[in-house]
């Protein structure tokens, strides 16, 4: 995929063959002199014991020298001949460097850092031009080890993937990174890489080989993508397209997008219709699933993202048995059976139940597996997390294993920050029978949340019954006879809702929570609901008697809003006709949507949706944060009860005897 707007400069082998020489000798011998004052502030995670890990402590100046492929040959046990997978592996580290070279050395051109250097060469660089030629090194630099990075976990990452991803390695983290000028960043991370496979002793084969070379380089990526808003000029970098030549590899920037071959998850293939009640929950995802379709493949973006539509994040919640996992499976054979027609790769990719090991560092690698397929801009992805209480449980609670913290760690880093991109091709959702016990900051990322009660009227129960008694029906007529529902046409209270204004009718702003309520009516008496006023002084008055509310909730509401602004039904003639919008170019699909979104509120009015989406997340969010406490009452009544019948139970036998 392309970046809109950009040009494609194609890379031949030709051109990176001028950089394989430096590079071979980097891999054969690499001199450096760490620099122990020098952490990077993004590596606060960093294995204090890895000075130890390398074996070789070093005073201050002193220079080291280390060699890759002695480590190679090492592993491979063979002076002549190293197996393949090692061979894979330096290769790929050969050609990912010398494609740094390439690409910077464009930069350089370009940016008209290549004069600088001339000029500093020759001693006719002026003092004024310093702070450029230093700002420029840098981000040359930041070139080189990104593109080099990237290029290695990319290529390797389909090397024995099955065999790799199932190994566990003590990985302490990359102590230095050096931006100074390109030739350093290459030789300290090269430094960095040897001392792991010669020192750490944790590299004894070629496959431990390859998982060590995928993490270090992962972590260097994000390094770098760690320092990407503070590089100087480097649109210089951003603004192409660098192809690589006989390769399905492109450079787009600073930005990352993994097509390892990734096999989705089976599921039972299930029908909205087919899960009674739960109207808003239904329509919720119904309507986000339609969203995600309207991703452009080749202008990798999302219009309904852009129109503020798409949340990132969702949750549904609720107690076992409510159709929690029906839903899953519903979401996941809507998107397949329309991506089919729609010709976009599907990739369901629900959270893997093994994914906190018991290792150290284990659960952050397999988090980093999971999220990775979520990088790749040219599919379509559903990721759901089901009993997310069980691997997102929250982290100040006492007994909290170590490899939860590790995967929220790395959850939380991938869903909001630098280096988590949405693109608007893949939608997170959370799936809990206890909300309350998921970690705080998971639960502030959560843009839009729903609630799941499952069966509650006449109607849902009937209903139930009869998708039940259906299937011997079909089994065979005669088997069995439907004895009907007098005045009740079977379903008919199940049909979707064409949008959240129909679950609103009449501006409903009832509030369940009685200090909500009440705070509610106050802020009416000083302020119109319309007015920013009345917004400040119930806000604020909120934050008083709920501590936990923050700015990030407040987000959470605006995007809320966004999302009922942008909740309308696409015309069914797209669907039928997909030539009619969705394989139109992305600017005509825009404006189309935007027309949709215009007309879309009807009756209700903006002001009554901001109010309605303010009140119902803030009744969810007080729900959700006084649950545990109402959890841990009904728990106290039931052992209190227990107790209670058992000295009955006691006194009975007593007077027995």
């Amino acid at each position: 995929m392309e970046k809109s707007g950009a040009s494609q400069i194609p890379v031949t082998e030709e051109q990176l063959n001028a950089y394989k020489e430096e590079v071979t000798a980097l891999l054969k011998m690499v001199s450096w002199t760490p620099d122990h004052r020098s952490r990077p502030a993004s590596n606060t995670h960093l294995d204090a014991s890895f000075l130890l890990h390398v074996g070789k402590t070093l005073n201050v100046g002193e220079t080291d020298e280390l060699s890759v492929l002695k480590s190679a040959v090492r592993i491979s046990d063979d002076r002549t001949i190293l197996t393949n997978t090692t061979n894979v592996v330096l290769n790929a580290i050969r050609k990912g460097f010398s494609l740094g070279k390439h690409i910077s050395a464009l930069f350089e051109r370009s940016s008209g850092l290549e004069l600088l250097q001339q000029k500093n060469n020759d001693g006719s660089l002026h003092q004024s031009e310093m702070p450029a030629f230093h700002d420029k090194l840098q981000t040359s630099s930041a070139i080189v080890l990104f593109v080099a990075s990237y290029y290695i976990t990319y290529f390797l990452n389909n090397v024995r993937s099955d065999e790799h991803s199932s190994i566990n390695i003590d990985f302490g983290g990359i102590p230095e990174v050096k931006l100074s000028r390109p030739s350093q960043a290459m030789q300290c991370a090269m430094y960095y890489y040897a001392a792991y496979l010669e020192r750490s002793g944790v590299v004894k084969s070629d496959l431990e080989l390859l998982k060590i070379t995928l993490l270090f380089f992962e972590r260097l990526m994000e390094e770098v993508l760690m320092r990407k808003a503070s590089l100087k000029d480097a649109d210089f970098f951003t603004s192409q397209n660098y192809k690589l030549e006989h390769a399905d590899f492109t450079i787009q920037g600073f930005e990352v997008a993994y097509t390892a071959q990734v096999k989705g998850v089976e599921f039972n293939a299930t029908r909205m219709e087919d899960i009674v009640a739960n109207e808003q929950a239904k329509h919720m995802f119904r309507r986000f699933a339609e969203r995600l379709l309207c991703y452009d493949l080749n202008e990798q973006k999302n219009p309904m993202l852009v129109l503020g539509g798409m949340p990132s994040i969702t949750m549904a919640d609720g107690k076992p048995g409510t159709g929690k996992s029906m839903l899953i499976a519903a979401v996941a054979t809507m998107l397949q059976e329309r991506c089919e027609v729609l010709k976009l790769p599907f990739l369901f990719w629900p959270l893997p139940e093994n994914i906190i090991s018991t290792f150290q560092g284990g659960s952050a690698e397999r988090a980093i597996e999971w999220f990775r397929p979520m990088q790749d801009t040219g599919k379509i992805v559903f990721a759901p997390i089901d009993d997310a209480e069980n691997n997102l449980e929250e982290r100040t609670r006492q007994g909290v294993s170590a490899g939860v913290r590790e995967f929220i760690g790395v959850f939380l880093r991938n869903t909001e920050g630098a280096y988590a991109v949405n693109h608007g091709n893949r939608m997170i959702s959370l799936f809990t029978n206890i909300p309350d016990q998921i970690d705080k900051a998971v639960l502030s990322r959560i843009q839009v949340r729903v609630s799941m009660e499952g069966a509650k009227r006449f109607e849902d129960f009937v209903d139930q019954d009869h998708l039940w008694w259906k299937k011997y029906r079909e089994l065979d007529p005669k088997f069995i006879k439907d004895p009907g529902v007098k005045d009740y046409e079977f379903m008919s209270a199940q049909r979707q809702v064409a949008s959240m204004n129909d679950l609103h009718k009449g501006g409903n702003t009832e509030v369940q929570n009685a200090d909500l309520r009440t705070i509610y009516e106050a802020s009416l008496k000083q302020h119109d609901a319309g007015t920013h006023e009345f917004f400040g002084v119930f806000y604020t008055a909120v934050l008083d008697r709920f501590p936990f509310f923050s700015s990030r909730d407040l987000r959470n509401i605006q995007k809320a809003v966004d999302a009922r602004v942008t909740d309308f039904d696409l015309p069914s003639v797209w669907w039928d006709k997909p030539d009619e919008f969705f394989f139109k170019d992305y600017a005509t699909k825009f404006s189309m949507l935007k027309e949709l979104m215009r007309s879309n509120l009807g009756h209700i009015s903006f002001e009554e949706v901001r109010l309605q989406e303010a009140l119902n997340y803030l009744d969810n969010a007080i729900r959700i944060n006084e649950t545990g406490i109402d959890r841990q009452v009904e728990r106290r009544a039931e052992e209190l009860y227990i107790q209670q019948k058992a000295m009955e139970l006691q006194a009975r036998k007593n007077v027995g005897k």
